[in-house]
Formats: structure tokens, sequence, C-alpha cells
């Protein structure tokens, strides 16, 4: 039995949904900076320390979005959660844009 059921006052839902979108949403914005930028530098590192920054590029750009989505549905929002998830589609896209800037 709940307290609510044993007549006790409910207990309230203290998470705020505005809280939680900035959080999902700084995570979001840095994956969308530094995963180009760390794709940049490893096009535009030596054979020595290309691969460093090839690894930071994607963890940025897949784990940032991830971590995100995680908050966001611990917390309960769906929203943030899915927007997200959509935004693990973006390193594709900076990856074509970035071979297509710098093969024309």
């Amino acid at each position: 039995m709940t307290s609510a059921q044993n007549g006790d006052r409910p207990i309230r839902n203290t998470r705020h949904p505005l809280g939680v979108r900035i959080t999902a949403g700084l995570l979001c914005a840095a994956s969308v900076v530094l995963g180009p930028l760390g794709y940049l530098r490893a096009i535009a590192a030596g054979e020595n320390s290309a691969s460093e920054w090839y690894t930071l590029s994607f963890s940025v750009s897949v784990g940032l979005p991830l971590l995100a989505a995680a908050i966001a549905t611990v917390a309960g929002d769906r929203r943030a959660a899915l927007w997200s998830l959509a935004l693990l589609a973006w390193p594709v896209v900076y990856v074509v844009a970035v071979h297509l800037l710098l093969a024309g």
C-alpha cells in the first residue's frame, strides 16, 4: 500500500522538465560543435595522433547524445530523449559534409 492510498499526502515529483531539457540541449550542442572539430583535427593531424582525434570525435558525437537521451529517459521526458537519439545521425551528416568540402 502506497502512502497516498494510506491517507497520507501524495509524494510530489520534484523534477523540473525545463532543467532536463536544458541539460540535454547543452550536451547535444556540445556534440554538434565538438564532433566536427575533432574530426577536422583528425584529418589535419599527422600519423601519430590522428587515431586519438578520430576516437575523441566519435565518442563526443555518439556518447553525448546517448548520455542526454539517458538523462531525459530517467527523468521521464520522452520528447527530449527522442530528439537526443535523433542526433545520432549527425556524425553521418558532418563526415559527408567535411569530405565534400575538402574534395571541392
